[in-house]
Order: structure tokens, then sequence, then C-alpha cells
């Protein structure tokens, strides 16, 4: 990770440096040069300041938009304007012409960043997956579980249209069961209560299932102490509960259809450092009749390779986290750097895991990976 924020400073330096040279540094009035390295300074002090511990929601969205809507369109136009200078190498004209595709290309990303800053973000799309379940019991067959992740409330600030849209949308397919797993808000319990009735209107024939993600334990907004964390935290557990939802804290509960039953466990987040790890397995899992198919819920999917698979008798783990990094072109996501199950349906022997790459997100930001809704079905 140190080496990736290294070689990203370094990326930013190279870019401003470039455009300097070609554009500003025979222009007169530092307003010029200002205007190019503005914002590469605005991404460099967040990144500090997340290193340093030090996360305002505001200034990393910013930070965020930035690098999507200016620097993403910088690389492009470099990158063109590279590719041009050497394939036009001597030959002035040719390159000016090689140069207005630069700036064409430049100017498209923008648009297209714009577009998952604007409207892309809030593109609800449903996706469906037919999981063939080891161990799954006969009156069990084609249940349908509807898995939400991540809603990040704190990023509508208090505007429940786009919430209600999903949760009519999940209502409208009149699942078996709907699975929240992790991260309802961004830093703050306040940030989930203007949901709380739209929240509630969630409909499933055996009810709303849910766990804590790493952002439910309040642990981001500044300056906040470990009991501060501690009472936001609380807040959010007692308002899931108030909502209906059966918030599973490691434990799990059975569903029964005639002589059969499915288990759901939940954990509290299990994640790499420094993500915080408050998940007991064994614990959500003691009383678990042997051999009985059960369904796991664990907010972060590292936990699945690291916890569960060949260490517990989990059939199918259900996770979050990821987001895909809010980018997905085609198959491919940056997530895949970080994260090597970052979204869809993973396997290991018999053991399987299912990443959704959620609705929300800290960052007002999403393009390829669209907010989604995951439909998944059980053979």
């Amino acid at each position: 990770m140190v080496r990736f924020f290294v070689f990203f400073i370094i990326l930013l330096l190279a870019l401003d440096a470039y455009l300097w040279l070609l554009f500003t540094h025979r222009q007169q009035g530092m307003w010029r040069t200002l205007l190019v390295i503005l914002p590469t300074v605005v991404t460099l002090g967040c990144m500090l300041m997340a290193a340093a511990g030090l996360r305002i929601n505001g200034i990393m969205q910013l930070a965020a938009i930035l690098l999507a809507c200016v620097i993403v369109p910088k690389l492009g136009f470099v990158i063109f304007d590279l590719l041009a200078r050497l394939l036009t190498w001597g030959h002035e004209p040719a390159y000016r012409i090689g140069q207005r595709i630069a700036l064409i290309v430049a100017v498209a990303l923008a648009g297209v960043q714009i577009y998952g800053c604007t409207w892309g973000w809030k593109r609800l799309v449903t996706a469906r997956t037919v999981i063939k379940t080891d161990g799954l019991p006969q009156a069990f067959r084609h249940y349908r579980i509807v898995q939400i992740s991540d809603l990040h409330l704190g990023s509508y600030g208090g505007d429940t249209t786009f919430v209600s849209r999903v949760v009519e949308s999940i209502n409208a397919r009149r699942p078996d069961l709907i699975v929240f797993s992790g991260d309802i808000v961004n830093i703050s319990s306040d940030e989930l209560r203007p949901f709380l009735s739209t929240l509630a209107r969630l409909k499933a024939r055996d009810g709303v299932v849910s766990v804590l993600g790493n952002h439910d334990y309040c642990m981001y907004q500044p300056g906040s102490t470990p009991v501060e964390q501690a009472a936001h935290t609380a807040e959010i557990v007692k308002m899931q509960r108030a909502m209906g939802w059966h918030l599973l804290l490691n434990e799990h509960l059975t569903l029964r259809r005639g002589g059969d039953s499915l288990v759901i466990a939940g954990v509290e987040n299990t994640g790499k450092p420094p993500f915080p790890e408050r998940g007991n397995l064994p614990k959500a899992l003691k009383g678990v009749a042997p051999g009985a198919c059960t369904i796991l819920v664990s907010h972060d999917p590292w936990h699945w390779h690291h916890g569960v698979v060949g260490k517990a008798p989990v059939a199918l783990t259900l996770s979050g986290h990821t987001h895909a990094m809010q980018l997905r072109i085609g198959s491919f996501s940056p997530a895949r750097w970080v994260a090597p199950e970052w979204g869809g349906l993973y396997r290991d022997g018999r053991q399987q895991l299912f990443v959704s790459t959620g609705v929300g997100g800290n960052v007002p930001y999403r393009l390829g990976a669209w907010p989604e809704i995951d439909l998944l079905e059980l053979i």
C-alpha cells in the first residue's frame, strides 16, 4: 500500500510538471500555474490527512471528485499527447492535430467522470445470481435472498428519494429474505435517523437480517473518543432493531420450512488491519447442529479466506465492503489490486463467497459499478 501511494504521488507530480512545461511556464501570471496544480495539492493534502487518521468526510469527497473529474482527464491528455509526440516526431503540423485529439480525449473523459459524480452514483440496477449451495435442504430450493450492502447513508444528506427507490425495488422482487451486509453510515449514527421510516418499509417473508461494517463503528469522525464511538454504534444497533431488522452480532438464527432448516449466521466486522476485527465466528456458530446448511454474513470478504475457508462449516458467505472501488469497466475493476475477492461469486472447494459491490459509498461517484441490488437464488 505504501508503494502504491508513493507511485500515486509521483504520478500526480509528473502530470503537473508535464502540463506546466507544455502550457504554462512561458505564460505570465501565477494563476495559470495554480489552476494546473491546485487539484493535485488538494488531493495530496487529503491523502496526508487520511494517513494521519484525520478523515473529514466533505474534504475526502472533494478529493475523490477532483481525482475523477480533473486528474483522470489530465492523465488521458498526457498519455495521448505523448503518443502524438512520438508518432509525429519532427512534424509539427501533424503533432498539433494529435494534440487536438488528446484534448478531445481529455474532455470526453471529464464528461464521463462528471456523469459518474452526478447521475451514475444513483443509477440503480438489479443483478440476479443463481448459486448452487452445498447441502441446501430441499424445502429451501429456489430460496430467494436479496442482498444489499454499503448504503453509506451520510452521502445522501438526509434526502430519502434514492433510498426509497431502493426499498421499492427490493420489495417488488418479493424476496424470501433480505440481507444487509454492513456499512449503513459513513461516520455517525445521526446519518441513519432521516431514513428510519424508509428502511423500515423493507419487507420479506423471513424479514431483514443485517450485520455491522467497519464504518458502523463510527471511528472516522475527527476528534471522537472511543466512548463516543461506542455510543454511536450502540445507537446504530438500537435503530436497526427499531426498524424491525434482525441485527446479528456474532450470533445466528434458524429458518425452518417443515422439517428442513437453514442457518443464517452473522459476525461483527472482521477485516485486515486497519479495519476493525470484532467478529467471533465460533460464538456465532455455537449451537448450530452438525451438518446444518449455514449461510454467513460477514461484511469484509477478507474474512472468507482468512477465517472461514477450511475452518468453519459454512456453505456460503455474503460480504460487501469493496464497492468495486465504485469503478468497473466490463469485468475489470481496480478493486482487484487490493482485494482478490471484490465482486460476484467465488468458490474454494465446497465453500462459496458472494461479494456485493454495494449501493452507496462515502464518495458520491460510481461508474460501471452502478448501485446494485443483488437477487440471489439458492438451488
